[in-house]
């Protein structure tokens, strides 16, 4: 069983994968790493991964990792997707907690060994790029626009001398104090909203941002995106709902909505920016569709 592994090359836990994890991986199979070397560079290791056939590819790092990693696969034109894993190196690692996985990862040779791979839904967004250009991204835990994509510009933008974990949360905080609610209008099949947001999510997973539960009924094989949005909320009381959101339960207010669909088009009378795992996707306007067990994933 060829199996390849996407590492994150900055990543703080690196040496943890090569002294704990990478071992137990060489017990059950043949391993190749491929160690990345600069941004975005994930994505296009994994493709290379897809060329050599590699039958196993495994993120090594945080949501963003998998995030690359996954569309390094499903742009690589192969007619039989290799399945998909994550070692949680990150951050957040929210689509690794909802698979049950621990920080470390050392449980995924367990699952290599058994090699039964869950088909699993992903996510497809259709929208443009900064020049006015029709682009496609993948994700498979989540995407927002709001407050998501300008924490993502200004990570982009900062020197992370504080450590991931302290330079994420400075991003948070500053971008609460000056974030101002986007128009946006949602038109699915069958519900439609349109106003001001703060936050719109769309999830494959229960949680984004660090265990920000915004769709606890969520299921990553049910064949169904789950919403999540955020009205024209005065900032501190934002800042209360965030921490309830933490807490896996859904929260009765009307200012907050929380809904599912197949697919689902994005509009917005201003410049608006969406995310996906941490990742700058585009901008609107959009289309979102889930892509029904669309990769075999280990979980």
């Amino acid at each position: 069983m060829k199996v390849a592994v996407v590492l994150n090359g900055i990543s703080r836990k690196k040496k943890i994968f090569y002294r704990i994890i990478y071992p137990l991986l060489q017990e059950k199979s043949d391993v190749t790493v491929f160690e990345t070397q600069y941004p975005n560079h994930a994505k296009e290791l994994a493709a290379q991964a897809v060329a050599l056939n590699f039958e196993i590819i495994l993120a090594a790092g945080g949501d963003g990792t998998l995030h690359q990693v996954l569309n390094g696969i499903l742009t690589a034109g192969a007619s039989e997707l290799p399945s998909l894993g994550i070692i949680p190196l990150g951050t957040g690692n929210d689509f690794a907690k909802l698979c049950g996985f621990k920080p470390g990862g050392n449980n995924i040779s367990g699952l290599l060994e058994l090699n039964k791979p869950i088909p699993t839904d992903i996510g497809k967004i259709s929208c443009i790029n900064e020049n006015g250009e029709p682009v496609t991204e993948y994700f498979i835990n989540a995407c927002s626009i709001g407050m998501g994509p300008d924490v993502v510009k200004r990570l982009q933008n900062s020197d992370r001398a504080l450590g991931p974990l302290l330079t994420y949360l400075k991003a948070i905080i500053a971008t609460f104090f000056t974030h101002q609610p986007q128009p946006l209008s949602v038109d699915a099949i069958h519900w439609q909203w349109s106003g001001n947001v703060r936050v719109f999510a769309v999830a494959n997973g229960v949680s984004f941002g660090n265990s920000m539960y915004i769709a606890p009924d969520a299921r990553p094989d049910d064949e169904l995106l789950n919403t999540f949005l955020v009205g024209e909320v005065r900032l501190l009381k934002f800042l209360g709902l965030l921490q309830k959101i933490k807490t896996k339960t859904k929260i009765n207010s009307r200012q907050i909505e929380y809904n599912s669909c197949t697919s689902l088009k994005l509009t917005s009378g201003e410049t608006t920016l969406i995310e996906a795992e941490g990742e700058l996707a585009g901008r609107l306007p959009a289309k979102i569709e889930v892509l029904p067990r669309m990769i075999k994933f280990f979980r």
